[in-house]
This record gives structure tokens, C-alpha cells and sequence, in this order.
């Protein structure tokens, strides 16, 4: 609809249609009052889900992912995310782990709600909670008190079913040798690659055959569009002078995000490795574990550690540095490194300490303790930020205003001409060829949207990183394909890698069906062999994924069914060797494991049960909440 009415915006009837649905807005509430609507988007055994829940989830859900992707998410990617179905189903378990908790005889008190409130870090100033700093964060956030509070309840009670439900999971050690053998499996490799570039030689090009295919393909080589835009900008930075910001507004913004400027202790730290393969014998265990307790009796004989560092590491990225690692925070090194490290006063040195790397003598050259900076010294950049926020929200008010008129006046030049703001101009562009000084199109949120209109379609409202645009394509051409002659070293280059991605799936096929067939390679096939190697080596030149594709055919067939695609070349493999390997999996790592199976045991636990109150509930959820 919203299409069809940019499209014709300039047709008297459609602005007639305008004006009744603006009239519709103002006195039915569609739109800003949409959040108000009671109506239900679904129901859990006649208990409603609101519309107000529903928008909320999908926001939240929506900024998560915005978040994780920098600020902007492909269409393509949004689109198959199913934010509305995550949305529904999450407010519908809520409300069947409610409904479960309650036949529990669970439930949450106040005073609960409100301690976990009072214990959250944004609504705390000085170690205490701040009534003033909590409305101001709510207001922030679009938040009433009483969803606020009504969420934390959620949450809370959701924890309580899920350590009831769970608390009698646990882990037998058959599962951990289970998941331990499976993790210490080994397997040995013949295999070859064949590489498309390599084969690409082998090509052979006629020139009758390259203008057939030209012909076929010559739609690839059609230059792209032009197209000519009208539209008007609304920079964020125009309003940054008509915004204000209090102090109770500054402080809140520094509760609540305060934990992003923490800054974690370092250490300053150096060691020396003495390196040992995965898969090294007891002996040379035992040699390097020596060599390691001579060096630390140098040490301690006054030895200078970082002359010794050079002189005896296997650590390719501190030789010739003195072992420096530069500074460290915890959890960045392996666990057993880790937690010496960070339990050494500043120009200690350690004991021998082994790790899935081998044996280390670590020195602790320095100490920078964890800090979290005054306000006082925040308060000029949070200051900053909030009048880009404000100035962002004032420029999408005169945008918005702005876009009400347009729609009113028909087009983009009738509403200019009323002198309401003057129209700009992008002449013949193509997307694939913007001009350098054509800032606007270079924002790649602007260039996807004014591209995508066709011929006398005006956007809707798009967002920028420097503020938000209208645009109106007011002409488009299309250009001509060029003869073979003007794209020959172009054509030629595509046709080649063509023929050769061919050439070289065929030959990988011709040699797997070869070791089917003879159980033999082709003798023209250059085959390398491994050693022993688990599923996670990290130590080998081998692709991760020939690794992993080879032991999911363990217990179905040596063979691969078919050549394993490794981008633009192609690898056949043979298991030539299977056998049960040494457990060399630290304590620290089996404890962890341990955990990671119990947390995955009472996740199904905890799943199941929601699901047995899902077979015994009526949920209705509305349809219309996905068009």
C-alpha cells in the first residue's frame, strides 16, 4: 500500500486519500498511540498478551540484534530473522512458565521485585538506590514503572521454576567419557587438493565458443542504471543547538552505563615456553618438564628472565622479545595461564606450570589495577552523546513533518515550491560509480534505499549515519551492453574461471571414483598423508573443514560421498587409520565441560517441562501481528 501510494503521490486522487488517512491518524490514535493498544496479540489460556508486550519484545529483540550487527541489519538477513515469531514465542513461554510456576505453587513477592530493582548498577548513585536516576532510565527507555517491575517479576519467577524444575540435573561420568572420547578421537589422512587455479592452465579458449557464451551472458555485462534523485536532508547536527541537557539526565546516563567504561586490571607479562605436540610421547614430556625446572633454577640463581626468554622459548610470538606478551586481561590465555598469571604480585615469577601448550615460566612484570572512571571525568562526553540524541530526535520530528507535507502537496517539487525547504538534486548516477564528493550517496543506508526506487517513486523517511532523507527518483536510464570488444579481457577472464571451476569438479569426481572403484589414486594425484589428528587440531596446515568433514564419515565409510568444496578448489580424503586417543584434556577443561553438560541437561529439563504445560494449554495468537 505504502508503495503503491509513493508511486502516484502526484495523483490528485491518492493525495485526496492522504488527507482522509491523516485525518484517520489524528482522531483514531493510529500510529504514536499504537503502543496504548490494549488489544490482545495472543492468548495463553485466555490470559491476554497485549500489544503493548508484543511491541516492546519486538523492540528489544530488534536492538539486540542491531547491536550485535554494528547499528544496521541487511533487509535479506532481517527478513529471515523472524523477529515477530521470536517476539510472540518468547511472551508465550513467559506466560506458560507463569501459568507452570503458579500450578508449582511458585510465585515472586514485592519485596523481591523491589530488591532486585534496588540491586540493578544503572538505578544506584553512591552505592544506593536512586528513585530520581530509576524514573529517569524508565522515561529513557519508553518504560512505565509497572511493566518494568511487572518484567523483573517475569524474570524472576522464570529463575525460580527453572531451579525447581532443574535442580536434580547432573552429569554421571559415563556422559564425560562419553564426550571425552569423542573430543580425543583420532583419525590419520590421505588426501589431495585440487585447486582451481592450478587447472585454470589447462583451459583451452576458442573464440567462436566465447562469443556463444558471450551471447548467453551478456545481460552480466549490461552497465548499470543511471539514476537521477530529488530529496531533501535533515542532518542530525542542526538541532544540536536547540537541545538542553540537565544534570539529573547526565547522571542517569552514567548509572546505567557505567560498566562499558570499566576498565578490567592488566598485567604486564612475559613467559617462556617450552612447547609439547598434542600428541608427544610420555619421554618427551618428561625432557621438556625437565628442561623447564633448569630454567627456573637459573631464575631464581638471578638469571635475567628476558635474556633467558630469547634463548629458550618456543613461543614464536615473544622470541626475540624477551617473551613479552605485552599487557594481558584475565580470561585472555588459556585457563592454566591464566590463573597463575593473575595471582602473581608485580616481579614475581612462577612455578612450572603446564598448560595444552606445554610447560611456562611466567614473570609478572607489572600490575595496572581495575578502574572505573568519576563521573566528573564522563560527565562532557555523556553530555555530548545526549545531544546527538536529542538533535536525532528533533531532526526525525522535522523529517517526519516534513514527509506529512510532501505527501499533502503531491511531490517533492510542489512542496519545495511552497518554500518550505529548498529541493537538492543528484544528476545521472550510477549505484556501482558514485562520485567521491557525493557524500550522501556514500552512506550506504541512503544508496540502498534511493536505488531501490524506480522510476517516480518517492521513499519513505530513511535513516542515515548523518541524518535522515527523503528521496524521489525523478529519472532512470538504462544503458546498452556493450559489443564483445569492449569487454573482451573481461568476458575472457569470467569464461576461464567458468570452464576451470568445471574442470576442476570433474577431476576431483574422476579421482574419487577411482579410489570407489580400485581403491587406489589416480597415479597423476599428488597425496598427502597425516599424522594422528584430532577434530580440533589447530596445529596443522590441513582446512578445518577437510578435518571436520572426514570425521562425520567415521563408523559410515572411509570415503567422502562426494569431493569436499572447499570455496573454489576441491579436496577427496581416505581415513586410512582410526584409534582411541591419549586423554591429555586438562582438569580445568573437564570441569568445564562438566558444567557445559549440566547447563545443557537442565536446559532440557527446563524445556521439556514448559513444553508439557504447552501440550495442556489453548494459545491463539493473532495472524495479523505478521503482516
Amino acid at each position: 500500500m505504502l508503495r503503491i501510494l509513493r508511486k502516484n503521490a502526484q495523483s490528485p486522487a491518492i493525495q485526496a486519500i492522504v488527507v482522509i488517512i491523516a485525518v484517520v491518524f489524528i482522531f483514531w490514535g493510529v500510529g504514536g498511540n499504537l503502543n496504548r493498544n490494549a488489544n490482545a496479540v495472543a492468548t495463553v489460556d485466555g490470559q491476554e498478551i497485549t500489544g503493548v508486550a508484543f511491541h516492546r519484545a519486538y523492540e528489544n529483540l530488534l536492538e539486540r540484534y542491531k547491536q550485535q550487527f554494528g547499528g544496521q541489519i541487511p533487509d535479506e538477513l532481517l527478513n529471515s530473522m523472524g523477529i515477530k515469531q521470536q517476539a510472540i514465542n518468547q511472551l508465550v513461554q513467559q506466560e506458560l512458565v507463569r501459568k507452570g510456576a503458579e500450578q508449582l505453587g511458585l510465585m515472586v513477592s514485592d519485596p523481591e521485585v523491589q530488591r532486585a530493582i534496588e540491586a540493578i548498577p544503572a538505578f544506584r548513585n553512591n552505592g544506593v538506590f536512586d528513585l530520581d536516576a530509576y524514573k529517569v532510565v524508565l522515561e529513557q527507555n519508553r518504560l512505565s514503572p509497572t511493566s518494568f517491575e511487572e518484567g523483573i517479576r517475569k524474570d524472576l519467577l522464570t529463575e525460580r521454576a527453572k531451579d525447581a524444575i532443574t535442580g536434580f540435573a547432573q552429569v554421571s561420568e559415563q556422559e564425560i567419557k562419553q564426550w571425552l572420547d569423542y573430543a580425543n578421537m583420532e583419525i590419520k589422512l590421505a588426501y589431495t587438493i585440487f585447486s582451481r587455479a592450478e587447472l585454470q592452465k589447462q583451459v583451452q579458449v576458442d573464440e567462436t565458443e566465447l562469443a556463444d557464451w558471450y551471447a548467453q551472458n551478456k545481460e552480466h555485462y549490461r552497465p548499470a542504471a543511471q539514476h537521477k534523485f530529488d530529496y531533501l536532508f535533515f542532518p542530525f547536527a542542526a538541532g544540536t543547538d536547540q537541545v538542553q541537557v540537565s544534570e539529573e539526565e547526565k547522571q542517569a546516563y552514567f548509572n546505567e552505563h557505567a560498566a562499558q567504561w570499566h576498565i578490567p586490571e592488566q598485567r604486564h607479562v612475559r613467559h617462556i615456553l617450552f612447547h609439547v605436540p598434542q600428541d608427544a610421547s610420555a619421554e618427551t614430556r618428561a625432557t621438556k618438564k625437565e628442561a623447564a625446572e633448569k630454567a627456573l633454577e637459573q631464575l631464581r640463581g638471578g638469571s635475567d628472565f628476558a635474556e633467558l626468554a630469547n634463548n629458550l622459548s618456543e613461543d614464536p610470538a615473544g622470541k626475540g622479545k624477551g617473551g613479552d606478551l605485552g599487557m594481558i586481561s584475565q580470561g585472555e590465555m588459556v585457563p592454566e595461564f591464566d590463573a597463575t598469571a593473575f595471582s602473581l604480585a608485580s616481579g614475581a615469577i612462577s612455578e612450572v606450570v603446564t598448560s595444552p601448550f606445554g610447560y611456562h615460566l611466567i614473570k609478572v612484570e607489572s600490575v595496572n589495577p581495575a578502574a572505573t572512571p568519576a563521573f566528573a571525568e564522563k560527565e562532557a562526553e555523556i553530555a555530548q552523546i545526549l545531544v546527538q540524541q536529542k538533535a536525532r530526535s528533533l531532526a526525525f520530528k522535522t523529517a517526519s513533518s516534513a514527509y506529512e507535507e510532501v505527501m499533502r502537496a503531491g511531490s517533492l517539487a510542489r512542496y519545495s515550491e511552497s518554500g518550505a525547504q529548498k529541493l537538492a538534486s543528484i544528476d545521472y548516477v550510477s549505484q556501482h560509480a558514485i562520485p567521491q564528493d557525493n557524500v550522501l550517496l556514500h552512506d550506504a543506508a541512503f544508496a540502498k534505499a534511493a536505488f531501490a526506487l524506480g522510476k517516480g517513486e518517492l521513499s519513505s523517511i530513511v535513516e542515515g549515519q548523518g541524518g535522515y532523507a527523503i528521496f524521489f527518483a525523478h529519472d532512470i536510464k538504462t544503458l546498452d551492453i556493450p559489443p564483445l570488444e569492449a569487454v573482451h579481457v573481461q568476458v575472457l577472464a569470467d569464461y576461464t574461471r567458468e570452464k576451470s571451476a568445471e574442470l576442476v569438479r570433474t577431476t576431483a569426481n574422476n579421482s574419487l571414483k577411482s579410489l570407489q572403484e580400485n581403491n587406489q589414486w589416480p597415479q597423476d594425484v599428488q597425496v598427502h598423508t597425516t599424522a594422528f589428528i584430532k577434530r580440533n587440531d589447530t596445529d596443522t596446515d590441513i582446512a578445518p573443514a577437510l578435518i571436520q568433514e572426514a570425521f562425520s564419515q567415521l563408523g559410515k565409510s572411509n570415503l567422502p560421498s562426494a569431493p569436499l568444496n572447499l570455496g573454489e578448489d576441491y579436496a577427496v580424503y581416505q581415513i586410512t587409520s582410526a584409534r582411541q586417543g591419549e586423554d591429555t584434556i586438562p582438569t580445568s577443561i573437564r570441569d568445564s565441560l562438566q558444567q557445559q553438560l549440566l547447563e545443557a541437561q537442565r536446559n532440557q529439563l527446563f524445556n521439556n517441562w514448559v513444553a508439557q504445560v504447552q501440550a495442556k494449554s489453548k494459545i491463539w495468537i493473532n495472524p495479523d501481528i505478521f503482516k
